[in-house]
């Protein structure tokens, strides 16, 4: 009878854990447009989504000399007529995620704002934010952008997250409006 009762109970043991913990995996939610999650094949590379009239690139260390890169993807973005922009980012910034958040809304002041931007993320953990710095762009609080030059380099304009108040689109987009089409 013990036996009976220790096998019902490690059936529903089971059971549970497979309810719990499935094993086959559904299909999650529809990537973030604004910022897609690469397949397994394009772990280690660079990703790209569009926006209307924005385009996103999450660039990854496994993927070459970040220099290289962002000299590469300015010359893409002046091929587009686009604004080359680096957004230094992190998982966990309050503001990072609002306004991702916002544009995968399709927010018409985001979209507005963002618009004729090339737009090139990279995650300061993904990249060793040491001291204040990643390779030669300096900044002590994130979301962070810099304007590039036609090479990649930073051409002096940058704007940070303190720039607003509340994480929301009215007071983000005309900060960031001003920011990408002035001068």
């Amino acid at each position: 009878m013990n036996k009976k009762i220790l096998l019902v109970l490690i059936t529903i043991v089971l059971l549970s854990c497979n309810f719990l913990f499935p094993t086959d995996k559904t299909p999650s939610q529809a990537p973030d447009v604004a910022e897609p999650t690469p397949s397994a094949s394009e772990h280690n590379e660079n990703s790209t989504s569009t926006l209307p009239g924005i385009t996103v690139v999450r660039l990854h260390p496994e993927a070459g000399d970040l220099q290289a890169m962002l000299t590469n993807e300015a010359h893409q973005a002046i091929a587009l007529g686009q604004i080359p922009v680096v957004e230094f980012d992190a998982t966990w910034c309050p503001p990072c995620i609002a306004i991702d958040a916002a544009l995968e809304a399709r927010n018409e002041l985001m979209l507005k704002a963002y618009s004729g931007t090339y737009i090139i993320k990279l995650d300061v953990d993904e990249w060793g934010w040491s001291n204040g710095r990643i390779q030669d762009f300096y900044f002590d609080a994130i979301p962070v952008y810099f304007k590039l030059d036609s090479e990649g380099g930073e051409s002096g304009g940058f704007i940070s997250g303190g720039a607003w108040g509340e994480d929301i689109p009215e007071n983000i987009a005309p900060v960031m409006d001003k920011f990408f089409h002035s001068g």
